[in-house]
């Protein structure tokens, strides 16, 4: 039987386009595959077209990014009207979102994580208690969206001045991107970013093509093995579902630490660009595989 994929995209953030890049991806794979799609932005109307349509709906493709699409908030709205959704619930989704939050959770359970504090935006006249450089970053965000590197000379005001309510400041870990893929908590794949910046910012993830993507190969097993731990550990610990990333820096030349997770994502981006389905590919399963995976994998009640 033909099921019914309502993809819910786009809204009013700051990964509004990042969104609907997905959106437009899924549906054309879901649509080869003889699902039959809508699509709806959360500003039209999104709470009537649910009580109007839901028993028309089979599964809700959850493809937003940001806030209110991944943050719980619009789960709970699908949690509401009983409709299954795909990707992580609702507390999984908030505290996931929540960058302090979420790395209070891995440090208390023994995951290494970088130093950071939340400061207020309107307290202009912040206190630094890192040494240049540091990265501030908006807490609710996705997307490496706001993420700034505070150099020597950088003028933090100019960053602080925007619409974010708080920032996380945290400790600057020189290095190696690394970012890991998985679907129901185990591990499928990592890749190694490479760009030309300090920090794998939005402007790279999203608009270069100088960004490089590979398959770490000389990595010492050990380090490998600890990476791929994290990841699956804090999988568990937020109660994650479906598919997520986890993004780490590797510092090489530190004689202490060298692996620290940087941050969880419940819901990757499926767009050209995006990471996820690159590391999927990478391990056998094609784009269209991946798509009806997440959708047979959807669910309610979490």
């Amino acid at each position: 039987m033909t099921k019914n994929i309502l993809i819910v995209k786009g809204g009013k953030y700051a990964e509004a386009e990042v969104s609907r890049k997905t959106a437009i991806n899924v549906e054309k794979a879901l649509n080869a595959r003889g699902y039959t799609t809508t699509s709806i932005e959360p500003q039209d109307n999104l709470i009537s077209y649910l009580n109007d349509n839901k028993e028309n709906i089979d599964i809700i493709f959850n493809a937003l990014h940001g806030s209110w699409g991944e943050d719980g908030k619009i789960q709970g709205l699908f949690e509401y009207f009983s409709i299954p959704y795909t990707h992580s619930g609702v507390s999984s989704s908030a505290v996931g979102m929540n960058k302090f939050l979420s790395k209070s959770i891995f440090l208390n359970n023994n995951i290494v994580v970088p130093k950071g504090r939340i400061f207020i935006n309107k307290n202009l006249n912040i206190e630094e208690e890192f040494a240049r450089p540091y990265v501030i970053k908006p807490i609710n965000e996705g997307s490496s969206v706001g993420v700034n590197l505070i150099k020597k000379n950088t003028d933090i005001n100019i960053f602080l001045k925007n619409k974010y309510l708080d920032h996380l400041m945290e400790e600057y870990i020189p290095g190696i991107d690394l970012t890991v893929g998985l679907m129901s908590g185990k591990v499928i794949g990592m890749l190694e970013v490479i760009t030309e910046k300090e920090i794998y910012d939005y402007e790279f993830k999203y608009n270069s093509k100088n960004t490089k993507y590979i398959i770490p190969t000389n990595l010492d097993l050990k380090l490998k093995k600890e990476i791929y731990s994290y990841s699956e550990k804090s999988f568990q610990l937020l109660n994650c579902k479906g598919i997520a990333r986890v993004d780490f820096r590797l510092n090489l030349e530190s004689e202490d630490k060298k692996v620290f997770l940087l941050e969880i994502n419940t819901q990757p981006g499926l767009t050209e660009n995006s990471l996820f389905p690159k590391i999927a590919k990478n391990s056998g399963l094609e784009f269209p595989d991946l798509v009806e995976w997440i959708i047979k994998d959807a669910g309610v009640n979490r």
